[in-house]
């Protein structure tokens, strides 16, 4: 079973997340969402082939994959000795533009905040 590696962005993104959370719904909400995102990521040690290839879905040259969970999307890359976690973007966030320099909004940008 290959190890987990998580990136800075990440890293960052998820600590972000858990604030926001706690702050808008508090301990309860933020502890279910953290433990659907990480008990996912998880499971792709076992699994790692269980995301949608991001090179299929939307024909940008990348090996990254993505699996949605709680509203997020986790994008990831299997590498020879492990899964790099690569990011996570809420599901209002333009993450093509983000990853790849591609706008994939089809209407005006909402913020991650949804401000």
């Amino acid at each position: 079973m290959k190890k987990l590696k998580y990136s800075p962005d990440y890293t960052e993104k998820m600590r972000e997340l858990r604030k926001y959370l706690d702050f808008q719904f508090g301990g309860d909400v933020r502890k279910r969402v953290i433990k659907e995102i990480g008990s996912s990521v998880r499971s792709l040690r076992e699994n790692e082939q269980i995301g949608i290839s991001v090179r299929e879905m939307y024909g940008v040259d990348t090996d990254c994959l993505c699996i949605f969970v709680a509203k997020n999307y986790v994008f990831y890359r299997i590498e020879p000795d492990c899964i790099y976690v690569v990011n996570i973007y809420n599901e209002r966030e333009d993450f093509m533009m983000d990853l790849f320099g591609i706008s994939g909004r089809t209407q005006e940008s909402i913020d991650y905040w949804g401000e």
